[in-house]
C-alpha cells in the first residue's frame, strides 16, 4: 500500500490568512489558471495524481480548470465554499458553505462525489470540532484539517500526525468518532514535533531535514504533503506586508518552491488521499496502516 499521498489546497493567493482582508478582490489579478496549468503539467508529465482540495468559488469561476483535474484522474476534495476559517462560522453557516460547495460540484462535476475536507487555515480545533459532525452527515469520509503543533494562527498540540478516529478534544482517539482524521505529517523527536508537511513549512526548512523527516514519519503511517498553487507561482502578486508577515507568505514561493516539489516527486511515490485511506467508499485506518 502506498503510503505517501500529495494534496493541493486549490485556491487563490487572495485566499491566504494573511492576505484575504487586505485585498480589494474585484482590482485583484486572477492568476489561478496561470498558477495551477503548469502545476498539473508537471504532475501529468510525472505520471501523479494528487487529492485537490478545491475551494468552490474556484469551482464557480474556473470550472473548465477543475473538469480537467477530474478528467487527468486526481481526487477532489471540498476546502469550503469561500475560504472562510470555521473560526468564523457557526454550525449552520458551515453546513451552508458545504451546500454551496455541493452545488458547485452537482453543476459543474456531474458524478464526482468528494469524500474528504481541509478547513481554510488548519481551523479545526477542540473549540471548532463541531464540524466533523456536520462532514459526517453530510457524507465526508475523511478529513484533514488538524494541524499537529500550536502555533500562533492554529494547531493542536500533542494531536496525532498520522490518520486516526479523533475524540473531540482532537488528541484522544474515539472508535466511535464519525470520520476518520488525517492529520499534517509531523516528524516527532523526543520532545520536538517538526512540521515537514508543506506549505511555508516546505519553503522555509532545508530540504535534507525535509526528506529525512518525511522518512522517519512514514514509519509510523502515512504522510501527506500540502502546498497551493500560488506559492509556485513567480508571478503572484506581493502586497506591502509586515516584514514577518512577507516572510511567511513570500518566502521561496515562484521557481524555488518548484524545485522543492520536484525534489519530493523525485524521492516519494504519491498518491491521492483517499486512495491510501481505501478504494471506493471502504475508508478504513486498517488500509491506511497497510
Amino acid at each position: 500500500m502506498t503510503r505517501a499521498a500529495l494534496s493541493i489546497d486549490l485556491e487563490s493567493y487572495w485566499h491566504a490568512e494573511l492576505l484575504r482582508k487586505r485585498i480589494d478582490r474585484s482590482a485583484a489579478d486572477d492568476r489561478v489558471l496561470p498558477a495551477t496549468l503548469p502545476l498539473l503539467d508537471l504532475l501529468a508529465d510525472r505520471g501523479v495524481h494528487a487529492t485537490f482540495f478545491v475551494v468552490g468559488e474556484i469551482i464557480e469561476t474556473h470550472p473548465a480548470l477543475v473538469q480537467r483535474i477530474v478528467r487527468e484522474g486526481h481526487e477532489i476534495g471540498c476546502h469550503s465554499f469561500s475560504h472562510r476559517p470555521l473560526w468564523d462560522l457557526s454550525e449552520a453557516q458551515f453546513d451552508e458553505e458545504l451546500a454551496r460547495f455541493s452545488d458547485m460540484v452537482e453543476r459543474h462535476l456531474p458524478g464526482v462525489k468528494p469524500r474528504g475536507f481541509r478547513a481554510p487555515t488548519f481551523s479545526l480545533s477542540p473549540t471548532t470540532a463541531w464540524a466533523l459532525g456536520v462532514l459526517a452527515r453530510r457524507g465526508y469520509r475523511y478529513d484533514s484539517s488538524v494541524f499537529p503543533l500550536r502555533t500562533p494562527l492554529y494547531g493542536v498540540a500533542g494531536a496525532p500526525s498520522a490518520p486516526y478516529l479523533p475524540a473531540p478534544n482532537l488528541v484522544d482517539s474515539d472508535p466511535a468518532a464519525p470520520i476518520v482524521e488525517w492529520p499534517m505529517t509531523a516528524w516527532r523527536v523526543g520532545p520536538l514535533t517538526i512540521p515537514v508537511c508543506g506549505g511555508f513549512y516546505l519553503r522555509v526548512l532545508p530540504m535534507p531535514l525535509i526528506l529525512h523527516g518525511l522518512r522517519q514519519a512514514q514509519k509510523r503511517g502515512p504522510i501527506v504533503i500540502y502546498l497551493h498553487p500560488w506559492e509556485l507561482d513567480p508571478d503572484t502578486p506581493r502586497l506591502p506586508l509586515s516584514r514577518r508577515d512577507s516572510f511567511i507568505t513570500y518566502h521561496n514561493t515562484g521557481a524555488a518552491m518548484r524545485r522543492r516539489l520536484e525534489t519530493l516527486l523525485d524521492n516519494f511515490d504519491f498518491t491521492p488521499m483517499g486512495d491510501v485511506l481505501g478504494a471506493g467508499n471502504a475508508l478504513t485506518l486498517q488500509d491506511a496502516a497497510g
